[in-house]
């Protein structure tokens, strides 16, 4: 045993050898390959676009806060000793009546496609919806497809989320956080059916490119060199969309009606 040991240690000491300059060349291709990445990625870091726009609000006239059409509502409030309260139908956003908002800020602006057929990615995250004082914060969220919402619950008190738009968004009684994964692109409108005035949306957009304004601009930043449709979509007015193209390290500027 003692000699085949010996006889052996050759080839076992060159095999070692062989594997650590292949361990050698393995970890050099990978930094390579690390640093290849990263110049890539800088590089469409620094030759990509910006969208700079500004929205123009032309409806004279808004629409009326949306109503809860739950029809086991009234089961819920009398469950919690709750008369039946005519939902309020003025300066909506889920804030107190009289409350001055800027309607243009509720807006979500998004990047659909681009006429080349390059395709733009969709990150996986978690956004979180809370409500707070009887609210729904934020009035508007947007998520890229495959992201999930988080509703955390904030007050001491339960809430009870219905969603016309998907049973899957539905959150009877709860406190603490509910998590759900809208399954498909557009909006999803959120009630509360023991709150009236609690009403929110949850906008789901194809990809990482989108954004809400702030008195009423807005600004997509990264993006790649292509051609694209801008779109705009309003929980309550009628939404927009028009070409626009992004050259590299430039910056384009669009206006918006709403």
């Amino acid at each position: 045993m003692f000699v085949l040991i010996l006889l052996s240690l050759p080839a076992v000491l060159q095999a070692a050898r062989w594997n650590l300059h292949k361990k050698r060349k393995d970890f050099s291709m990978n930094r390579f390959f690390l640093a290849t990445s990263f110049f890539l990625i800088l590089c469409q870091v620094v030759w990509a676009g910006e969208i700079s726009g500004e929205i123009l609000l032309k409806s004279k006239e808004l629409p009326g806060r949306a109503t809860n059409s739950n029809p086991n509502r009234k089961k819920v409030l009398k469950k919690y000793g709750m008369k039946v309260i005519r939902s309020a139908r003025q300066n909506g956003g889920g804030l107190p009546p009289n409350a001055k908002v800027d309607e243009r800020d509720y807006a979500v602006i998004f990047l659909d496609s681009e006429s080349d057929g390059a395709k733009l990615k969709a990150t996986e995250k978690t956004v979180t919806v809370d409500q707070e004082q009887r609210r729904f914060i934020e009035h508007v969220t947007p998520m890229a497809l495959g992201s999930r919402v988080r509703f955390t619950n904030q007050d001491s008190f339960f809430h009870h989320i219905y969603c016309p738009d998907a049973a899957s968004m539905c959150v009877p009684e709860h406190s603490g956080s509910v998590t759900r994964r809208p399954d498909r692109l557009g909006k999803f409108e959120l009630f509360c059916d023991i709150h009236p005035l609690m009403n929110a949306y949850v906008y789901v957009v194809p990809n990482d490119f989108y954004t809400t304004a702030k008195d009423g601009k807005f600004r997509l930043k990264n993006v790649p060199p292509g051609t694209y449709t801008l779109r705009m979509w309003h929980p309550r007015l009628p939404g927009s969309s028009q070409a626009v193209t992004v050259k590299g390290d430039s910056v384009s500027t669009v206006k918006l009606g709403l």
